[in-house]
C-alpha cells in the first residue's frame, strides 16, 4: 500500500491520497463519497441533514471505511474546490451548478461509491435538483454505485394548500404533488438503493410513488447512546425542541400549557430552537416565530426560549428537562430532536401524527391543546410516570444507535470486496 502526493486539478495543491494497486495497474483513490449539506466549524444554524451526515461520517470512519464528504461551498469557495480536512471537500455550489460542480470532482477524484443525503430544495431549488438528478445519471453511466437516503418522504395527499403556504411554497396544489411525485420516479431510477429512516416512508414510496420494494432499504435514524443524564431531583421543566416551524405544532403545547400553569407554579416550558437563516419577516415561519411569542407573552418567565441550541450545548439541555414534547402536526420525516430524547434516555410524548415512526410507542396524544393539557397534568401530577417513561426509552436505542446504522449503509453499499477498509491499508 502507498501514500501518494497527488495534484488536485481545482486547487494546484498536493493531497495526500490512500491508494490501493490493482491487477490493471490503477490505483483509485477514496471510495466512497457522501454528497450532502456539511457543517462548517463554528457554524450556528444548520440542517438536520447536515448535522446527519456529520454523525454519519463519523460511524463510517469508526467502522474503518475510507469515506469522505462532497458538500456545499459557501460564498467565499464559490470559485475554488476547498480542502476543508481530509474528509471534507467543499466543492459544490446551491442550483444549477450542482450537478456539473460534482461531475468535476468525480472526475478528479474516481469513488466508487456516491450517497447522496436527499431533502427538499437542499441542492438549491428544484434547478438544484434537476441537476444533482443530472449528474447522478451520469454516475450510474459511469459505472458507480448510486445510493440515496430520503430525509423527507411526503404523503402526496398530504399536500394540501396550507401545508404549502407554511412552508412557504407559492405554486397550486396539483403542480407541487406532480413534482414531488416526479422527484421520487426520478431518484427510483437513478439509486440503487434508496434508505429511509422507518417503515412507513418504505410503504409511502411503495404505494404512492411505484418505487421497487426491492430497491427501497429501512435504516433507522442513529440517535447517540449518552449515559448518565438522569437526575435524582427533577427539574420539573417540558421541552420543546428544533426550528420553529407551523408543522412542529409549538402553539399547540403553549396553548396548552397555558391551561394548566396556574395549577402546577413549579412547572416550566423550554422553548429550544430558532429559525432558519435568511428568512423575511413575511415568511409564514416569522410570523409563526411571532404568534408563539405572543402566546408565551402572559406566562412571563414560565416559558424560556433558548433560541438555536449548538451541540456543545445540547448535552445540558438535555440535563435539565423532564419530558420532551412533540406534537407535529404532519409526518414526513424521522425526527432528529427525538433522536436525541431517545438517546439521552428522556421522557417523551408524541402527537397521533407521529405514530407512524414508533408504532408500539405507548406514550401519544391527540394533536389538540386540550388533549396536551390533559396528558400534561398526568404526568405533572405523577412524577413517578416520567421515570418509567425513561425507561421505555432507553429501550429503544439498541436498534438505532450510530454503529447500527453504519453497519446497514455497509450492506447496501456492494460486496465487501468492492471497498478498501482504512483498518486494512499498511501506510
Amino acid at each position: 500500500m502507498k501514500r501518494l502526493a497527488v495534484k488536485d486539478s481545482f486547487r494546484g495543491s498536493d493531497i495526500s491520497v490512500l491508494t490501493c494497486s490493482s491487477r490493471n495497474g490503477q490505483t483509485p483513490p477514496r471510495r466512497v463519497v457522501l454528497v450532502t449539506p456539511y457543517p462548517y466549524h463554528g457554524q450556528r444554524s444548520i440542517s438536520g441533514v447536515a448535522s446527519y451526515s456529520r454523525e454519519l461520517l463519523g460511524a463510517l470512519l469508526a467502522m474503518g471505511l475510507d469515506v469522505e464528504v462532497w458538500a456545499e461551498r459557501g460564498v467565499e469557495d464559490s470559485h475554488q474546490l476547498k480542502m476543508e480536512s481530509d474528509r471534507v471537500i467543499r466543492t459544490w455550489r446551491l442550483g444549477l451548478w450542482a450537478g456539473l460542480d460534482l461531475w468535476r470532482t468525480m472526475h478528479a477524484r474516481r469513488p466508487t461509491v456516491l450517497h447522496v443525503q436527499m431533502e427538499y430544495f437542499i441542492f438549491g431549488g428544484w434547478l438544484g435538483f434537476v441537476s444533482l438528478m443530472a449528474f447522478l445519471g451520469v454516475a450510474r453511466f459511469a459505472g458507480l454505485r448510486v445510493l440515496a437516503t430520503a430525509h423527507q418522504v411526503l404523503r402526496l395527499q398530504g399536500l394540501r394548500r396550507e401545508v404549502l403556504h407554511q412552508f412557504g411554497v407559492k405554486m397550486p396544489v396539483w403542480v407541487a404533488r406532480f413534482l414531488g411525485y416526479l422527484s421520487f420516479v426520478l431518484l427510483g431510477k437513478l439509486a440503487d438503493v434508496i434508505f429511509v429512516h422507518e417503515e412507513v416512508f418504505r410503504d409511502r414510496l411503495v404505494r404512492e410513488y411505484g418505487i421497487d420494494p426491492r430497491r427501497v432499504a429501512v435504516v433507522r435514524h442513529g440517535v447517540p447512546d449518552v449515559q448518565g443524564t438522569r437526575r435524582l431531583r427533577r427539574s420539573r421543566r417540558l421541552l420543546i425542541f428544533g426550528y420553529l416551524k407551523w408543522y412542529k405544532g409549538f402553539d399547540i403545547v403553549l396553548r396548552a400549557f397555558r391551561e394548566v400553569a396556574p395549577e402546577f407554579p413549579d412547572w416550566k416550558l423550554v422553548v429550544a430552537g430558532g429559525l432558519p437563516s435568511g428568512l423575511g419577516r413575511t415568511h409564514p415561519h416569522t410570523r409563526f416565530s411571532d404568534i408563539l411569542s405572543a402566546l408565551a407573552y402572559p406566562l412571563g418567565d414560565r416559558v424560556e426560549f433558548l433560541g438555536y441550541v449548538g451541540d456543545a450545548e445540547i448535552p445540558e439541555l438535555f440535563q435539565r428537562v423532564d419530558l420532551v414534547l412533540f406534537p407535529y402536526r404532519v409526518l414526513f420525516s424521522a425526527s432528529g430532536p427525538l433522536a436525541l430524547a431517545i438517546g439521552y434516555r428522556k421522557a417523551f410524548v408524541i402527537s397521533e401524527a407521529l405514530r407512524p415512526l414508533l408504532p408500539t410507542w405507548p406514550i401519544w396524544c391527540k394533536n389538540s391543546p386540550e388533549h396536551w393539557a390533559d396528558l400534561l397534568r398526568r404526568f405533572m401530577e405523577d412524577e413517578a410516570r416520567i421515570a418509567h417513561v425513561e425507561e421505555l426509552s432507553g429501550i429503544l436505542i439498541s436498534s438505532r444507535t450510530w454503529e447500527e446504522v453504519a453497519r446497514r449503509m455497509l450492506e447496501g453499499y456492494g460486496p465487501a470486496g468492492l471497498l478498501i477498509p482504512v483498518t486494512d491499508r499498511v501506510p
